[in-house]
């Protein structure tokens, strides 16, 4: 029964990974969030009571990792094959550099890095533990410099922050191979999510061409790139057809 744990479940693409996972009564799934008493997650709580647990999980507190680790190991005795960083933010989408809140800047580029690690490095125990051993990292093709340049003043700060992101994948993954761990960046696509959405007006007038996917087609990709991770293939860039980004 391979094990999952997503953080930011309670909407988007984090609750498509979750309702896609439960398609397959083989999965165990621990959805978490900021709020675990989401509606969304209730509900699907209610309906799946042996495959499905919710956890309160904040990973920008130490704190609230710790207690979510606790409360997830006694579920996991056969350790953590898939962790998917899933959470995350883009407060200052179409802001100039010269205009960017610094601090809101500082917080994103914590949320989008430090954050990960913290929650990365308190469930690697029970990831190590575990058959597959996966950490994945949702990130995006903003973060590529192939692709950023020609995208001016769309999603700066989100840009730098995933890029960043990327070099954690990519440096630590390097690492963690040795100790037979897969890990991998995926672009999950541009999506119709809030976060995705202020895209729109600048997609529709010079790449018309790049797919709007639901936020439940972006789910089923993630999974189905990550069932298919291979330890020789750790440390890789995904995009969401399954083919390998440039950096």
């Amino acid at each position: 029964m391979p094990s999952w744990l997503i953080t930011g479940s309670n909407r988007g693409i984090g609750l498509s990974i979750v309702e896609h996972l439960l398609k397959n009564p083989s999965n165990f799934v621990i959805a978490t969030s900021r709020d675990a008493k989401a509606p969304e997650l209730v509900a699907l709580a209610a309906k799946n009571p042996k495959a499905l647990k919710v956890i309160e999980l904040d990973i920008t507190s130490q704190s609230s990792v710790d207690a979510a680790v606790a409360a997830a190991t006694p579920l996991l005795p056969n350790g953590l094959d898939y962790l998917v960083n899933n959470a995350g933010k883009n407060p200052q989408p179409l802001t100039k550099f010269e205009d960017l809140e610094l601090e809101a800047f500082a917080e994103e580029m914590t949320f989008s890095t430090v954050a990960p690690l913290r929650v990365s490095r308190a469930f690697l125990p029970l990831v190590k533990k575990s058959e597959k051993k996966n950490i994945i990292f949702i990130s995006s093709v903003l973060a590529s410099s192939h692709v950023t340049y020609m995208m001016v003043n769309q999603f700066n700060a989100y840009s730098v922050a995933k890029a960043a992101l990327n070099m954690l994948a990519r440096k630590w993954g390097a690492s963690l191979k040795y100790e037979g761990i897969t890990t991998a960046a995926i672009h999950p696509g541009w999506t119709q999510t809030e976060l995705g959405a202020p895209l729109k007006e600048w997609m529709s007038k010079y790449a018309p061409q790049v797919p709007h996917l639901t936020a439940d087609d972006a789910g089923a990709g993630v999974i189905k790139i990550s069932e298919a991770l291979t330890l020789e293939k750790t440390a890789s860039f995904w995009h969401f057809d399954g083919t390998n980004l440039p950096w």
